[in-house]
């Protein structure tokens, strides 16, 4: 058996091509790709979201259509529990409710930023831990069951809008269990959801529950996420950040101590490494803060603290300061991971194929979902498919990586083949930001056509 490109032996170097550069295999910069920042808007987990899309609104048709049809992939979709603030079990209706909903946006192939609350103002009182853990546990088996569809989990349950401030009873720091109180949500929603990140709002929570400080504010590092317990089951690796009041004001409105700020922002920073950032902004600030949401520092920002995801719909005053001073599209194509494909080495032999494919990724912020990988070897009618020991959320923005691989020949039929590079399948399918290569019939990337088996 051997292998061909085109009319040739590739080992001749012989001319290959299909989706990029066409070059001799013998030049050693073997065949290279055209970049394109478009091509990354549609993919899963990232970008701009759409909002708001709760999940116990009761409509008689899919409302998540409208969210693929808008060119968003990404949705805010809260779970409202104000009414059963006291209700030990959840109503057969809702959940009923909760299901229809969870169902259609699995069947319109977007992903769902998810957070439960109890209280939509300042004011009201947070349910008793009881009632939060208990009404968890009795939606567990629905919620695992959509896990696909749901992208990452806001830690909510308690505060105001669920954002973990203005809290009351059980949660207030007055109560001498608090700490542990607000550590059992926490734990809950990672025990529901043990392969998706947990964001909290501010990092001196974190640290406060899972690090070394005894009072909110105080400064620690033993709660961030090390290398040597990145993507591993330690709580504190599965415990991202969410912010949202970005670039609002100098400490973005509270997310930061004022006296600190350098310090809980490169908390962020580091976690972000492994974990998610993602928000919103809430206004233009005043006076001096004004320009922290100009075009130069908001770009600056959001590369720097690696943000994956910001609300589309607020605040609006912003998104169209961004608009009008030029820099919208460029935060919306680079929010998250951007996988540029550069060059492709092909290397032959009668018994396997050689692969060499260097990635680089020019987005914010590595992945935070991790999908299986493969390269894919498609017929006319036959099609191999060759799993990769690949963990792409280790693809740090501005990095460059290599997938290598030695495909195995054996029992590969003949006949000519194109090269696919598959990450995820169906709707959470990645493609890479370049020219010509997304085929939508095989939601893979098609790296060459060329390859000739005899």
């Amino acid at each position: 058996m051997r292998l061909k490109i085109m009319s040739g032996i590739l080992a001749l170097g012989v001319l290959i091509g299909c989706g990029g550069t066409t070059t001799e295999q013998g030049d050693t910069e073997g065949i290279t790709y055209q970049e394109d920042l478009l091509a990354n808007r549609l993919n899963p987990h990232r970008g701009f979201y759409d909002a708001d899309y709760p999940l116990t609104a009761q409509k008689s048709y899919n409302m998540f259509e409208e969210v693929r049809e808008d060119g968003y992939t990404l949705v805010y979709a809260p779970l409202d529990l104000e009414a059963y603030q006291t209700t030990t079990q959840l109503p057969s209706s809702l959940i009923a409710t909760i299901t229809q909903n969870l169902s259609d946006a699995n069947a319109s192939g977007v992903k769902l930023i998810f957070r439960v609350k109890y209280r939509n103002d300042s004011s009201g009182d947070d349910p008793t831990k009881a009632i939060i853990l208990g009404h968890l546990d009795q939606l567990k088996s629905l919620l695992q069951r959509y896990s696909s569809t749901i992208s990452v989990v806001q830690a909510g349950c308690i505060g105001a809008w669920g954002e973990w401030h203005s809290f009351t009873g059980e949660f207030e720091a007055s109560d001498p269990n608090y700490k542990a109180n607000r550590k059992a949500i926490i734990e809950k929603l990672v025990e529901l959801f043990p392969d998706k990140y947990i964001q909290i709002r501010t990092p001196m929570h974190k640290e406060l529950l899972f690090g070394t400080a005894t009072t909110y504010r105080e400064a620690g590092e033993e709660g961030k996420i090390t290398e040597a317990i990145a993507y591993t089951e330690d709580i504190r690796a599965k415990v991202g950040h969410h912010n949202d009041c970005v670039l609002a004001s100098s400490t973005d409105m509270g997310t930061y101590p004022s006296d600190s700020i350098a310090f809980w922002k490169s908390y962020v920073i580091n976690d972000a490494k492994y974990a998610p950032v993602g928000g919103e902004t809430c206004g233009i600030g005043s006076g001096s803060d004004a320009t922290l949401s100009d075009c130069s520092s908001a770009l600056a920002e959001f590369k720097r603290m690696h943000y994956s995801y910001l609300n589309d719909a607020y605040h609006p005053d912003v998104l169209q300061k961004w608009k009008d001073g030029g820099c919208y599209s460029e935060i919306r194509d680079n929010l998250g991971y951007r996988l540029v494909a550069q060059k492709l080495l092909l290397d032959p032999t009668p018994q396997q194929l050689g692969v060499s494919l260097t990635l680089i990724n020019k987005g914010y912020a590595a992945p935070y979902v991790k999908p299986p990988v493969a390269l894919v070897l498609q017929g006319t009618t036959e099609r191999y498919r060759f799993e990769q020991d690949i963990d792409i959320r280790q693809f740090q923005p501005q990095e460059s990586q290599e997938i290598r691989a030695d495909l195995s020949l054996k029992g590969i039929a003949k006949g000519s083949y194109c090269l696919y590079l598959e990450i995820g399948e169906g709707d959470a399918a990645m493609r890479l930001s370049n020219s010509n290569l997304w085929d939508s019939t095989t939601q893979s990337n098609q790296l060459t056509c060329t390859i000739s088996v005899e």
